[in-house]
């Protein structure tokens, strides 16, 4: 058993020896090179996203957003095709399908895990995304037993090459984690066969790879990667982990013992042009059971994952707290025992994004497309950071106005809607303070009933097929 296995005891000497603890926890990845990681975990466990029955506010095509950087969105099997239309893909401009999984003996695929059948590429290109098959290999073990065979390898290229022509697809994405340093030279050697198969498929084809925040074996050869890798995706997260013996930051930008900057810093020095590079963002975090509510209280046992759409459940009932030393949020609650919840959201991210923009970074991506549900503050932010427009409402052309029968509208009384289309169209009432009060999914012909709110002028919000438009309303 590792020292990273092995399990404390909790009480008077580890309250003595905290600081130490937080300081070296993120460093026990490196004494076990098959630590798993969150892509890993998800794929284990599957977490699904919260989707209320109203539908999203939305519309299923790309709207005419100029982004500025690369914005690269993992898209996991196990989140349903139908979630493409909870995502902004004007805000998006790679999709990566997650994942191909494939036998490290032979390079064959074991599972595509739907990229033949899937409807998620065929759509992301339709809006103009540019779509990315995954591979996964997870563990030094399959690692070396596939660099370590160029049978193998040459296997992998000419599938990858079928299944990309496939689904017309742009290019591959590649995560091989916890790849052993004495791989690394064969780590090098199997992007260059997979940048030769691809070019001579076609010309503009895409590789991307998910690279650690920490190379703890040393077998990223970076300088040599860059010459075949068209972007590498740092995987900015998991700097603490559910085995962390205290509580703490997922992804810190600054102030933990290893942290966002010193990742980017490390990279951009070892050779990989700010161009390529994205900075990936977590959206989950850990929560730990811990000893008390002190910030990075010692953990009492491992922590669960919590995807960002279920955080609104916790902040419902207990305080946001924030930590100017990370720049991240946290939650300390108690519904029997206290429990610590690290994460990031929308202010977090956007100081990421900051970050990535004053160093020249290449783009930002996220872990993973759909784990915000139908929260909308997570796209905001990619808006605000990464495109030209100045308004949210700026990407879409009214091109109808609302009418309404009768003015002003009375409470619990029926009123009718006018100027919606065929198809489902969603109402949305917001009261002055920009809060939303009421929403109703509307067929094309609608007479509804006026919600119970305090009287008042509000902004009624149509969402169609053709645009949204807006209506100040009374209610008496």
């Amino acid at each position: 058993m590792s020292e990273c296995q092995r399990p404390l005891p909790f009480g008077g000497i580890l309250s003595v020896l905290f600081t130490i603890a937080s300081l070296l926890q993120p460093v026990c990845p490196a004494s076990g090179q098959d630590v798993e990681g969150a892509h890993q975990r998800d794929q284990r466990e599957q977490p699904q996203p919260v989707f209320p029955q109203a539908q999203p506010e939305h519309l299923p095509r790309k709207a005419p957003n100029a982004l500025t950087h690369v914005v690269h969105g993992y898209h996991p099997y196990w989140i349903s095709d139908d979630a493409v239309d909870l995502y902004r893909l004007d805000l998006l401009s790679h999709v990566a399908y997650f994942s191909c999984e494939i036998d490290p003996a032979s390079g064959l695929p074991t599972n595509t895990r739907g990229w033949l059948t899937s409807t998620v590429p065929a759509r992301a290109k339709a809006a103009g995304v540019k779509v990315l098959l995954t591979v996964t290999n997870f563990g030094a073990g399959a690692n070396r037993t596939l660099l370590a065979n160029p049978v193998a390898c040459d296997t992998l290229c000419a599938v990858l090459v079928r299944l990309v022509h496939a689904r017309a697809a742009d290019g591959v994405s590649i995560d091989f984690e916890s790849v052993p340093a004495d791989q690394r030279d064969n780590f090098t050697t199997f992007f260059a066969k997979l940048r030769n198969a691809l070019d001579a498929y076609g010309e503009g084809m895409i590789i991307s790879a998910a690279a650690p925040a920490v190379d703890w074996s040393g077998s990223w050869d970076v300088s040599s990667l860059a010459e075949y890798i068209d972007l590498f995706f740092i995987m900015g997260y998991d700097y603490s982990w559910s085995g962390s013996t205290a509580a703490g930051p997922v992804a810190p930008l600054r102030g933990f013992s290893l942290n966002v900057e010193k990742s980017v810093d490390w990279y951009l020095s070892h050779g990989v042009p700010a161009e390529k590079f994205l900075l990936g963002v977590p959206y989950y975090g850990y929560d730990w059971p811990v000893q008390d509510d002190r910030q990075q209280s010692p953990a009492t046992d491992r922590a669960n994952a919590r995807i960002y759409s279920v955080i609104p459940d916790i902040l419902a009932h207990f305080p946001r707290q924030w930590s100017e030393s990370y720049s991240v949020p946290w939650i300390a609650y108690r519904p029997s025992a206290w429990r610590q919840c690290w994460y990031d959201d929308a202010q977090s991210l956007g100081l990421k994004y900051a970050f990535a923009k004053e160093r020249n970074l290449g783009g930002v991506g996220m872990w993973a497309l759909g784990y915000d549900g139908v929260l909308p503050e997570l796209w905001e932010e990619l808006r605000k950071a990464f495109t030209t427009t100045t308004r949210i409402d700026a990407a879409w052309t009214s091109v109808h106005s609302i009418e309404l029968w009768p003015q002003p509208l009375r409470r619990g009384e029926s009123f009718a809607l006018g100027a919606v289309e065929p198809g489902l169209n969603q109402a949305y009432l917001y009261d002055v303070l920009g809060r939303r009060v009421w929403s109703a999914v509307l067929p094309a012909t609608s007479t509804l009933r006026c919600p119970d709110v305090v009287p008042g002028m509000y902004m009624l919000r149509l969402v169609t097929h053709s645009g949204i438009a807006h209506k100040s309303v009374i209610v008496e």
